[in-house]
């Protein structure tokens, strides 16, 4: 072992971390994703499988965490109409206000506003 506590490699050069890192990652992948299907959960509320139309009224929107900034997507009911909802972090679990302005005429989405959970929007 070397003076940070790794084993070097049968050359005698350690392997750059990123390459271990990423050796891992696709170890874990092809483990762990072989005969899954690449359906998420929720899918079935976007798709109808028998008349194979999408539901208009869920609206796909990618927002970012106003905490950690990760990105993720939210499903918006466009038939409830405008409303504020709270949603938690996928990544942090803080909670995240979602405001959505919806068009009473043509049901369609006008705006989107994203904010942390004491910010006023």
């Amino acid at each position: 072992m070397n003076e940070k506590g790794r084993r070097p490699s049968e050359s005698g050069e350690l392997p750059e971390d990123d390459e271990v890192l990423d050796a891992a990652v696709e170890q874990w992948l092809a483990e762990h994703s072989s005969g899954q299907s690449d359906e998420w959960p929720g899918h079935e509320l976007l798709e109808d499988k028998q008349a194979g139309v999408v539901n208009e009224a869920l609206h796909e929107a990618e927002i970012n965490c106003p905490y950690c900034d990760t990105p993720f997507t939210v499903f918006l009911d466009l038939d409830e109409g405008s409303l504020t909802n709270i949603i938690d972090c996928e990544r942090c679990c803080q909670p995240i206000q979602v405001r959505q302005q919806v068009d009473p005429v043509s049901g369609e989405l006008e705006g989107l506003d994203i904010g942390q959970d004491d910010d006023v929007l």
